[in-house]
């Protein structure tokens, strides 16, 4: 698999994160280390930060590191939009970890989404009663009421067709596996 997700942007911005440094628990200190060094290697002018051909050089090591396909000039030129903040064409390297911690963030709420949907691509209201009941149990919570379930389901669905896709569960679970991380 790639480590591309097309709406990274949009999930950015649902998960409101005015401040990067309340993402960084996400990355452990090794993990910040090794990026770190990628990101200074592949900042051949060593100007502190990288350009398009920079990053290329960042993303394919980190890549190769992870046992994943190399990144397309496509897949680049979408994460340089993405992480080029201040629109001069250079990636600063707390961009660079910023955009590191939350595609991490992404991988595992995809896991977790899968799992929760059983790979059917949205929660609905028994998948959700499912998930629900296992974490109410484990906190020796009881069982939710199928009211709870409705009153969680319609929280959010935030596009009102009855099920959870990955954006809504995204824009939900990130925020609190950072606050976990804190």
């Amino acid at each position: 698999e790639s480590l591309n997700f097309p709406n990274y942007t949009n999930l950015a911005r649902a998960t409101s994160f005015s401040d990067p440094s309340s993402i960084m628990p996400i990355l452990s200190p090794e993990a910040v280390e090794f990026a770190t060094e990628i990101f200074n290697a592949a900042d051949a002018d060593k100007s502190g930060s990288i350009d398009k051909a920079e990053l290329k050089a960042a993303a394919t090591k980190l890549a190769e590191h992870l046992e994943m396909p190399p990144p397309t000039d496509k897949d680049i030129d979408a994460r340089m939009k993405t992480l080029d903040t201040k629109g001069d064409g250079t990636v600063l390297l707390e961009e660079f970890l910023l955009f590191l911690a939350m595609m991490k963030l992404m991988i595992v709420s995809a896991q977790m989404f899968d799992a929760a949907s059983g790979g059917k691509g949205s929660i609905g209201s028994a998948d959700l009663k499912t998930v629900m009941t296992k974490i109410y149990e484990a906190n020796d919570l009881g069982t939710p009421t199928d009211e709870k379930v409705d009153e969680v389901m319609k929280e959010l669905d935030t596009s009102g067709d009855g099920v959870i896709d990955f954006e809504e569960f995204c824009a939900f679970m990130i925020p609190m596996l950072i606050a976990l991380a804190e």
